[in-house]
């Protein structure tokens, strides 16, 4: 199992929820001949949480000044594990900026600072929690259960026009995007994108916003388990 960053208690601990066999490799120091070896064996990768991405990915490099600061190497290096995992079909979880920069991967766009650019009275930053209503017929609604449910939040940045080929799996009620996913018919074992940290969740093992993602999630990676 790959984490692009922050691998560290909650991540050795989620997903994998205690299994032994799994091996939770962090790559943001890997060289380049280490990058390719990880990625030929990896069975799932996670795109982790973090600061803002390069905005001239998405064509707004004129935005720079408003985000917080970039760290060019990260965006580089996640946007080289998600295509390898798009193209070889790993399974790919993709966390608050990991869902962001899953879109931007795919040529979608981001809103620069919600509080200033979208019209909200729904606080998205960190130490609070919000209400999400789940799109019915979508992976993260087979996953999840349940049309409506509460998860944490820290984010000023979200996903804006949505990548081709994906669409939203949720919504905060403002209507800012709060999870996408591939469309129906993609035969991807697994891709999903929350805004939300499930792995800090692990404390409230009874929400499906969490326990229920990794669940679906580790399905997928022992699938193709090397």
């Amino acid at each position: 199992m790959l984490v692009s960053k922050d691998y560290d208690n909650r991540f050795g601990y989620w997903p994998a929820m205690g299994d032994t066999t799994v091996k939770m490799v962090s790559l943001y120091h890997a060289s380049p001949d280490s990058l390719d070896y990880y990625l030929s064996v990896a069975s799932g990768i996670i795109i982790s949480g973090g600061p803002d991405i390069n905005p001239a990915y998405y064509g707004k490099e004129e935005e720079t000044e408003r985000c917080g600061k970039l760290d060019l190497r990260r965006d580089s290096l996640e946007l080289s594990m998600i295509n390898y995992a798009m193209e070889n079909n790993i399974p790919l979880l993709c966390i608050c900026r990991g869902e962001q920069i899953l879109n931007v991967a795919n040529k979608g766009s981001l809103i620069i600072d919600v509080p200033t650019d979208f019209d909200t009275t729904v606080n998205h930053s960190t130490g609070h929690k919000h209400m999400v209503r789940i799109v019915e017929g979508t992976l993260l609604s087979e996953i999840v259960g349940y049309d409506s449910g509460i998860v944490n939040t820290s984010h000023h940045q979200a996903v804006e026009i949505i990548a081709p080929g994906f669409r939203a799996s949720a919504y905060a009620a403002d209507g800012l995007i709060e999870a996408i996913e591939p469309v129906r018919g993609n035969s991807h074992p697994f891709i999903l994108g929350v805004q939300w940290h499930p792995e800090t969740m692990i404390r409230e093992s009874q929400s499906p916003f969490t326990v229920a993602i990794a669940e679906k999630f580790m399905e997928a990676v022992h699938a193709t388990k090397h």
